[in-house]
């Protein structure tokens, strides 16, 4: 991963070494992306569909007629899965897998919420993971849908989401799209059939070998989201923007504010002039958590930082600031376990700055980029 810096120049107790590697770093980067595997389907054409929930299971295979044979598999702990599954998985579960021959040839998330806010990025490693993988994928979701309660009303996409798909697909040359759940006049959603003629239509063109991004189908997919993103930014300008939560600042600037200039490893984060510092307002004891906030990383990465495949491919730092935590307690509470998902806080940042110390983070083992 790379090294902790406490602020004080003495490591908190028993935090010398802040994270050991569960998966040694040469294991993961053995693999290559999936899409580099392929090879012609057979002539049977073997699909298993691989869950997380039978009743998504069925749902998905109800989608295409020629899924009705396929074999359902549940997606179970890390190792206990098809090699090509656990690699998929790494991160966090997807909702469907779908293999043909063996080879994964689709990724399905599928929610009835809308994702607004923070919990927009709930589910979102699961989508980079398949599209660093190059694996397509579709996450199913309401654009607009009536949120029920009290105060119930009409809420509304976070466009960031769809701003940062769009740039993962060009990035790992990978359809990552999202796929909108049709709702009512009053906003209620459609669960008679109807809601799912979209995405049937796209896995029927996935099965017809219509996914790479550079198809007919996926352009003109890609060219509906583009305008569905201006239309949505024109509406709500600040989601053309960083939140206030995720802020782009003078690296030099925001060290010295918090005393940590001449920490080991903040030279190194200085050599880029700017960095994307997120605010994570986590107490002590509830910093044993990963969502939101891992997911929204991805978000904030993809949609303004990253230019290539690897986390290092980007001019600015990405840097998540937890200053109401110290080292000694997050690193008890957040290991870096790549047999769980606390692994999720060591992906793709190059630093974790918290109340008495930096981790600096100088590799990142599970990326294929």
């Amino acid at each position: 991963m790379g090294s902790l810096t406490p602020a004080s120049g003495t490591p908190p107790k028993n935090v010398a070494k802040p994270a050991t590697l569960i998966m040694p770093v040469t294991r993961w980067k053995r693999f290559k992306r999936f899409s580099s595997w392929r090879y012609p389907g057979s002539v049977t054409r073997k699909f298993e569909i691989w869950s997380d929930n039978i009743v998504e299971a069925d749902w998905f295979q109800s989608l295409d007629r020629r899924l009705e044979g396929a074999g359902l598999k549940s997606i179970g702990r890390r190792g206990a899965n098809a090699v090509v599954v656990d690699e998929l998985v790494v991160y966090d579960r997807p909702d469907i897998i779908l293999l043909e021959d063996g080879m994964p040839i689709l990724v399905v998330e599928k929610t009835r919420e809308v994702p607004t806010g923070h919990n927009v990025g709930q589910r979102f490693a699961r989508l980079a993971r398949a599209a660093e993988l190059g694996v397509p994928t579709i996450f199913f979701l309401p654009f607009d849908a009536k949120k029920h309660g009290i105060h119930g009303s009409i809420c509304s996409l976070n466009a960031r989401l769809i701003r940062a798909m769009l740039k993962m697909s060009v990035i790992h040359d990978t359809p990552v799209l999202p796929v909108n759940w049709p709702v009512d006049g009053h906003g209620e959603l459609f669960v008679d059939g109807r809601e799912n003629r979209e995405i049937a239509r796209l896995v029927s063109e996935v099965l017809d070998g219509q996914s790479s991004l550079d198809s007919d189908v996926v352009s003109r997919e890609v060219a509906s989201l583009r305008d569905e993103l201006r239309r949505r930014e024109l509406a709500y300008p600040p989601y053309g923007r960083l939140p206030p939560s995720a802020d782009l600042r003078q690296t030099d600037g925001f060290f010295r504010e918090l005393g940590f200039q001449d920490l080991a490893g903040v030279g190194d984060l200085k050599s880029r002039a700017e960095s994307l510092v997120y605010r994570l307002d986590m107490s002590p004891a509830k910093c044993r958590r990963q969502d939101p906030y891992t997911g929204m990383q991805f978000v904030y990465d993809y949609g303004w930082l990253r230019t290539g495949p690897n986390p290092a491919n980007r001019a600015a730092n990405l840097i998540l600031h937890v200053p109401r935590v110290d080292a000694q307690t997050w690193i008890t509470s957040n290991p870096e376990d790549y047999e769980s998902k606390s692994c999720n806080w060591y992906l793709i940042a190059d630093a974790i700055v918290l109340q008495d110390a930096v981790i600096h983070i100088t590799e990142w083992p599970l990326s294929v980029g």
